[in-house]
């Protein structure tokens, strides 16, 4: 038990134990009560009654007994008027409180209470009956609403105490098992972080399985190659070194979007990476959401098989992107998408005429997402205004000259 708990049970019990000493002595100062006070013992019993008091805390249900127990029949048989000092009730009260809001072994909180509630009982009845016994001795009519008053006083005491203790308890475990849940969800917080992360590693080794470990063997292959032609066949073997220097590019175009894509935290790693072949159901998506797209395609078709699955993912981030910043901040209605394709180059760009929506300025790190994986692909971005009305994004990528890998 923590030292303030303690100490403030010492302070309890010693102010009930002045409170109660101040009434015995008030008590004993009355004419025909010198007696019946019985000094100093009924000092001696409030001070017995305030030490079993002071470690209600640490001893609940042993306190119960001794104090609210023992202490009161014995003390309520020998000396009456010790126990109807109001600081020995409430003293009494908070021996049956404590056992009942901090007792552990509930069982045994349960056969301690039920000896002292009867012990209690019976001695109200006892004093009741020997109140009714002197009455009717002296020929005098029983009151029977103060006994009832008596009774039912007794019984909001008893059970006041019960209550509340066992209320006292009940949340004090429930406390407890917040706590508990706390830290389970914690621990669970946890394992599923060190599972994230290994479902991390195991995308980032796919990722550069898939895009990088092919060009890194093809670079060996055609280096073996280019080595065992170089005297005969100097020509092969040039060509040979040119696909080993395409394919040393693109290892390094596909590595840096790997290490981009780590830093976007919108990504779903555990899904396909996406593809201008999508565009389509973007498209259908935001129309959905109010905003119409016109798309136009500049080029041959073919050109699209050149684009390597970064690049692809890349353009269609791009797109994805602009159309949301239009749809979020501006207030076009419809927006233009084309996408433009030459043997060294690949273009997309998406334009509205809306204008700026007033409140909905932004951070501005989507354009940030932007600029960064078209760089690390080699290529280059103009986002910014138009100059007659609404706004532009631009994104250009180069495109391998050997095709794609």
């Amino acid at each position: 038990m923590p030292t303030g708990g303690v100490r403030k049970d010492v302070v309890v019990a010693l102010a009930l134990m002045v409170l109660s000493v101040t009434g015995q002595l008030g008590t004993s100062s009355l004419p025909g009560y010198e007696d019946e006070a019985k000094l100093p013992w009924s000092l001696l019993a409030i001070g017995l009654a305030g030490v079993l008091i002071a470690f209600r805390r640490r001893f609940p249900v042993l306190v119960l007994l001794l104090a609210t127990g023992v202490h009161f029949l014995v003390v309520g048989l020998l000396m009456p008027l010790v126990v109807i000092q109001p600081g020995m009730q409430v003293l009494y009260f908070l021996g049956l409180y404590s056992a009942m809001a901090w007792a552990r072994n509930r069982e045994a909180l349960m056969l301690a209470t039920l000896a002292v509630l009867l012990g209690m009982a019976a001695w109200v009845g006892i004093d009741i009956a020997g109140g009714i016994a002197s009455l009717r001795a002296t020929d005098e009519d029983v009151p029977i609403p103060l006994v009832v008053s008596q009774v039912l006083v007794n019984i909001a005491y008893f059970g006041g105490a019960t209550w509340l203790g066992r209320n006292a308890w009940l949340r004090a475990r429930s406390d407890h098992e917040l706590a508990e849940s706390e830290q389970l969800v914690e621990q669970q917080a946890g394992q599923l972080a060190r599972q994230a992360i290994v479902g991390e590693r195991l995308r980032i080794a796919r990722e550069l399985h898939d895009s990088v470990a092919h060009h890194v063997a093809l670079i060996g292959v055609q280096a073996a190659a280019a080595r065992r032609a170089m005297e005969r066949r100097p020509e092969a073997a040039a060509q040979a070194l040119r696909t080993v220097e395409d394919s040393a590019r693109q290892t390094v175009s596909e590595l840096r979007s790997v290490l981009g894509s780590l830093r976007n935290p919108d990504e779903d790693p555990s899904g396909p990476r996406p593809s201008l072949g999508q565009l389509p159901g973007l498209f259908e998506e935001v129309a959905t959401l109010g905003l119409g797209v016109e798309h136009d395609l500049v080029g041959e078709q073919e050109l699209v098989d050149r684009l390597t699955v970064s690049q692809s993912a890349t353009l269609y981030r791009v797109v994805q992107e602009a159309l949301t910043n239009v749809r979020k901040h501006s207030t076009a209605t419809s927006a233009r998408v084309v996408l433009r394709l030459e043997p060294d180059m690949v273009e997309v760009e998406v334009l509205d005429d809306g204008l700026p929506r007033t409140g909905t300025a932004g951070g501005g790190l989507g354009q940030v997402g932007m600029r960064e994986r078209v760089q690390a692909l080699g290529g280059s971005t103009e986002i910014g205004p138009r100059q007659t009305r609404g706004y532009r994004v631009r994104a250009r990528l180069p495109l391998a000259v050997g095709g794609a890998r």
